[in-house]
């Protein structure tokens, strides 16, 4: 008799990946999410992924979902890594024990999610990925890549095969889904810049590039290189604060500070304006393309928490109006 072969296949599937098992027909997931099977042989595989209890919230009670690998159809992709009998065991038992192994079932969005869910189970396994070079960072709670599965797909890589050689080793990948909504293309593995103008952000990239262009003409400064690190952190900083547009970029008297304004600069009572306050020396020395990443970042979360809001009222919605439409399902985990 041959001996038994174990394995675990993890699954990193990008917003917008078909959900196969839900009630709304076309349904996608909006963040993406990521799970993990392990199999025996060539038995059933075992599936295990974290999720909200209440479908749609991104703050409570969580639980351990059985049904992902049936459900999330093509994910972006996936690992799978021969492993030994005891490894296997582990993470099964986590997958069924998540509280008594030490991981918190209470789902927080970025801070406690199927992304942390995965890699408790694999590093309870003694799977982990290895760290290449300074900038490489785990993926922790409230890191952006926690707020996004699909960017842990180079971290899966990373990891060493428990079994090296082994033919049961394997990886496979599929293309990112078409037809993703905005914010899904937000979550995604989106790479333009801010200038780009197919970048969500460009328009108040452009806005912020002309304040910065009336304050250089203002100031007889002529336009440099820099100009679009500055434009691109003005309107970084002012998504981050809250603000749709940037009508105005005003400076402090010494200099030390830059203003974005949404809104009338002459308004007496300041109700129909909004302020965005960054450090002007701050924001010249930030490379655009961080900013660009930043300002994804900013209004993916702000998106998700429109999201969650929205199905937190669904309830009171007209049941037949809301069934004209399959919405993108929320599903981080």
């Amino acid at each position: 008799m041959d001996k038994d072969k174990y394995t675990v296949t993890v699954y990193a599937a990008a917003p917008g990946t078909p959900l196969t098992q839900e009630k709304e027909p076309g349904a996608t997931s909006t963040p993406g999410h990521m799970y993990y099977t392990t199999q025996k042989n060539g038995e059933e595989p075992q599936s295990y992924g974290f999720a909200p209890v209440k479908h749609g919230s991104m703050d409570g009670p969580g639980r351990v979902v059985r049904d992902d690998v049936a459900n999330y159809k093509d994910p972006l992709y996936s690992r799978t890594m021969e492993v030994s009998k005891d490894q296997y065991d582990k993470l099964n038992d986590y997958g069924n024990r998540p509280k008594e192994n030490g991981f918190d079932t209470y789902y927080k969005d970025a801070r406690n999610n199927c992304v942390d869910f995965t890699w408790s189970a694999l590093n309870h396994a003694n799977i982990k990925r290895t760290e290449i070079g300074k900038d490489k960072q785990s993926v922790e709670k409230d890191g952006p890549d926690a707020l996004r599965p699909s960017h842990n797909v180079d971290g899966l890589k990373s990891i060493k095969d428990p079994v090296p050689g082994s033919s049961l080793n394997s990886q496979h990948s599929n293309p990112m889904p078409k037809n993703q909504s905005l914010l899904q293309w937000m979550l995604s593995e989106e790479k333009r810049g801010i200038d780009d103008p197919l970048h969500p952000g460009n328009g108040m990239y452009r806005q912020a590039y002309s304040g910065v262009d009336s304050l250089n003409a203002k100031h007889g400064v002529e336009s440099s290189d820099r100009d679009k690190d500055f434009a691109a952190s003005i309107a970084a900083g002012a998504k981050a604060q809250g603000l749709d547009r940037v009508d105005h970029v005003l400076l402090s008297d010494d200099g030390s500070r830059t203003f974005a304004v949404q809104g009338n600069l002459q308004s007496s009572h300041g109700l129909d304006r909004k302020v965005a306050q960054l450090q002007t020396t701050e924001a010249l020395n930030t490379p655009i393309a961080q900013s660009s990443g930043e300002w994804t970042q900013h209004a993916a979360q702000s998106g998700l928490l429109a999201s969650r809001q929205q199905a937190q009222l669904q309830p009171s919605i007209d049941v037949q109006s809301s069934q004209q439409h399959a919405a993108p399902t929320m599903r981080l985990g």
